[in-house]
């Protein structure tokens, strides 16, 4: 029996495993295809089978970095590759959704990334399970079974986003432009640069300048570029930025926390650019987060989070109050969905429910 137990147990486990991550595979590939629903729904032309081609088409896109072997100028090498995709992405959600709102659009983009997300993780699980068929190599199906929990959590999550973006609801992400779209007034004259708003206003005494990516469409806005024109523009002397923060497991969701430095997620070609802007002119940064899991960044808001924007605001306050004198910049970094680009009322908001939360 014990010899039999070691010439099967292997075989056993090998069986085993297959059928769970195949059934893994099924629910992400069922998943993938309905997120390539919601984008062709947003197409009002007749042949959706050309659309649905086209999507399929572009699920594929993917991105080269810039060769590290001579760092010099990688970072302008690196922003220049993010131009051009954004470029390709607007170019196909006009294939889309050519009649569209520019709002609509946004939304669009969003959920296209998502959906890119999605298919390419999708990808990489199926190629390592299908390698480990033709190899019958046991490690490989270990460590994709272990960490498969891990991995369809965010993948679930990534698939909630997407349908978030594409109604145009808020999403934890949002916090940045959130709070700083609350500081924000009707009488407040709003001027428009690379997808972000801005104003200008006395506060105590001290001059603000209040930046936010231009919404309710889903945005991110070119925060590097247009924090340095600002910087330029009105001789700014501090900085205070607004994001969102992954917290740690045991943290409560919608906790605040502040520090210094740049508050700015993604490449980090964007952070390079203000950090060397900084450099030169000797600007103090303030940063303050608002702490939540990486699901609930990507899915809609709840009223944790907006409780912890609200917070947020004080702090906001707070820091500017703490300064004697000079300039101040307070940028909401983050996605704008769902989000106007003034919220006086907070009944505007579409928040999550706590029906969803349980059922999540």
């Amino acid at each position: 029996m014990f010899v039999i137990l070691i010439i099967f147990l292997p075989i056993i486990m090998r069986i085993r495993i297959f059928s769970t991550l195949q059934k893994a595979l099924i629910e992400m590939e069922n998943m993938i295809k309905e997120s390539k629903d919601i984008m062709i729904e947003f197409s009002k032309e007749e042949d959706k089978k050309i659309i649905q081609e086209k999507v399929n088409e572009f699920l594929d896109f993917f991105i080269v970095p810039p060769t590290d072997l001579d760092p010099n100028g990688i970072v302008q090498k690196f922003n220049r590759i993010l131009e051009l995709s954004e470029s390709r992405f607007k170019n196909m959600v006009d294939i889309i959704a050519p009649n569209a709102s520019t709002e609509t659009k946004a939304n669009v983009i969003m959920t296209l990334k998502v959906a890119i997300g999605l298919n390419s993780v999708y990808k990489m699980i199926r190629h390592n399970l299908e390698l480990a068929k033709k190899t019958g190599n046991l490690q490989i199906l270990l460590a994709l079974q272990m960490n498969m929990p891990l991995i369809m959590r965010i993948f679930k999550a990534q698939f909630k986003g997407a349908k978030a973006f594409s109604k145009g609801l808020p999403v934890g992400d949002g916090a940045g432009p959130l709070t700083v779209a609350m500081l924000l007034k009707k009488d407040d004259k709003i001027e428009s640069i690379d997808e972000m708003i801005y104003t200008k206003r006395e506060y105590n005494g001290r001059k603000l300048i209040i930046l936010r990516p231009k919404g309710p469409g889903a945005r991110l806005g070119k925060v590097a570029r247009v924090v340095n024109t600002l910087i330029d523009k009105f001789n700014i002397q501090k900085i205070i930025m607004v994001d969102a923060a992954v917290k740690m497991e045991g943290e409560e969701t919608g906790k605040i926390a502040e520090g210094v430095g740049i508050v700015i997620g993604g490449t980090g070609v964007e952070k390079w650019f203000i950090e060397d802007k900084i450099l030169k002119r000797d600007i103090e940064i303030n940063s303050i987060v608002i702490k939540m899991g990486p699901e609930e960044a990507i899915t809609q808001m709840d009223k944790k989070i907006f409780r912890g924007c609200e917070t947020a605001l004080e702090r906001v306050k707070a820091s500017i109050e703490r300064t004697e004198k000079g300039n101040i910049l307070v940028v909401g970094v983050g996605n704008s969905c769902g989000i106007p680009n003034i919220v006086e009322d907070s009944s505007i908001i579409k928040l999550k429910e706590e029906d969803d939360k349980k059922e999540d």
